[in-house]
């Protein structure tokens, strides 16, 4: 029977800058997810400053938690805050070695690029005695991993593109050799919808024992995640009775983790249906959003931002009576915007935005955070608004997925009318 503490692994990152929010960690985001995928439990995600003290401190408690298998990351370059190779070969009571071998590598790494070779690159070949070297072939240094006391050690670069190449070359090939059935994963997206409507619903859903769960508030949707080592099986039947249990089954945006802005360009495109957006709060950010993906050409065909009212008038057409009688935060002019974007880019669907995106500008009648939006098509065309919370930045994108979702939804209640006429008929 599989030992439970096989499947324990910490990811540690040392870096001062990691600590001092100077740099992001992003390595731990994705080695967690990878390990994940694998069947492991993360049991420690730590980052550390560079200080020995807090290394010394940290390794005590992993050692405690009985996890067998440690990343270590960061701390493997050339200059003095570097201190992986000194801090592993104390903590494991071994000497460090220098490793002739790995120097030409090294300085053939540097010389490629036009960099000069430093004598102070030496560091680099350095490792606790004992320790098996790990190629690097997409940086200068090399990592290396250690074994003792039934613990294994790797230490990895920081860089991200090197450490992900050697968790995949060199971690992943180690952590196979362990056995660990991997997980099964579903992701069901929904939008329109609060989390506490959702768990409420969901708790007409019996789960198995073997089925995990977790949700999380994304800008375009809520992700509800299920987890087993059962079978794929077994969650797509727990999907099936997470989607019966909805009263609004137009919140689900996709089963199978595509975005929001993802499902709206494939709904178009299984439609042979283009759209166009004319901005103003927004100020081009849905028009972004669409060509952020790969084959929206054949489905997106421009936008038009048009903050100021001289260019809601001139570009897409809002009558200036229209403008003049209920301002450009209305529901008579971001109607007009969607038309004017409609017909001036000839697409078959239009959106669009106008609000009041703060900090300042904000009336009793049209505060700060209010936003109109509006859909358009040949066969309707609809306007709502909505009073956000948040900042400048938090309004604008809360607007943007809220006026794609009204889309996406719009466009599932045409197919879905036209398979009611179609049955009909």
């Amino acid at each position: 029977m599989q030992n439970n503490i096989d499947n324990k692994v910490a990811i540690v990152n040392l870096g001062t800058e990691l600590t001092q929010g100077f740099t992001l960690n992003t390595n731990a985001h994705w080695m967690a997810g990878r390990l994940r995928d694998l069947g492991f439990e993360v049991s420690y995600e730590i980052t550390l400053p560079d200080d020995a003290n807090v290394w010394s401190a940290t390794w005590e408690m992993i050692r405690n938690a009985h996890v067998q298998t440690v990343i270590l990351g960061g701390g493997l370059g050339p200059t003095e805050d570097d201190k992986t190779r000194s801090l592993v070969a104390e903590t494991f009571g071994e000497p460090l070695e220098f490793h002739e071998e790995c120097i030409p590598q090294i300085k053939a790494f540097i010389e490629k690029r036009g960099w000069k070779y430093s004598d102070a690159n030496k560091i680099q070949a350095y490792f606790p005695h004992g320790a098996k070297v790990l190629e690097n072939p997409v940086g200068t240094a090399p990592g290396f991993s250690i074994t003792k006391d039934g613990v294994t050690l790797f230490a990895v670069p920081g860089v991200p593109f090197e450490a992900r190449d050697m968790f995949d070359r060199h971690i992943v090939p180690f952590l196979q050799t362990k056995g660990v059935k991997p997980f099964f994963s579903r992701e069901l997206r929904l939008a329109g919808i609060f989390e506490s409507n959702m768990a409420e619903m969901f708790q007409k859903v019996q789960f198995p024992q073997s089925v995990s769960w977790s949700s999380l508030p994304v800008d375009d949707a809520i992700i509800f995640r299920t987890y087993t080592k059962e079978s794929a099986e077994v969650l797509q039947d727990v999907e099936r009775k997470l989607v019966e249990a909805l009263d609004d089954k137009l919140c689900v945006v996709s089963t199978d983790g595509k975005t929001l802005t993802e499902t709206v360009m494939d709904l178009l495109k299984s439609r042979g249906e283009t759209l166009s957006t004319a901005e103003s709060c927004t100020g081009g950010m849905i028009a972004s959003e669409m060509v952020n993906l790969a084959g929206v050409s054949e489905v997106f065909k421009g936008g038009a931002c048009t903050y100021w009212n001289e260019a809601k008038e001139n570009i897409v057409q809002v009558p200036r009576t229209v403008l003049e009688k209920h301002g450009a935060v209305s529901e008579e002019t971001v109607l007009a915007m969607a038309e004017g974007a409609q017909k001036a880019f000839h697409s078959d669907w239009a959106v669009a935005t106008s609000g009041v995106a703060g900090p300042d500008g904000g009336t009793a009648e049209k505060p700060v955070g209010l936003v109109w939006m509006a859909v358009a098509s040949k066969n309707k065309k609809f306007a709502f608004c909505k009073k956000f919370s948040g900042d400048r930045g938090q309004i604008r994108r809360k607007s943007v997925f809220k006026v794609l979702d009204a889309l996406r939804r719009a466009i599932l209640e045409e197919n879905e009318q036209k398979s009611t006429c179609t049955k009909v008929q």
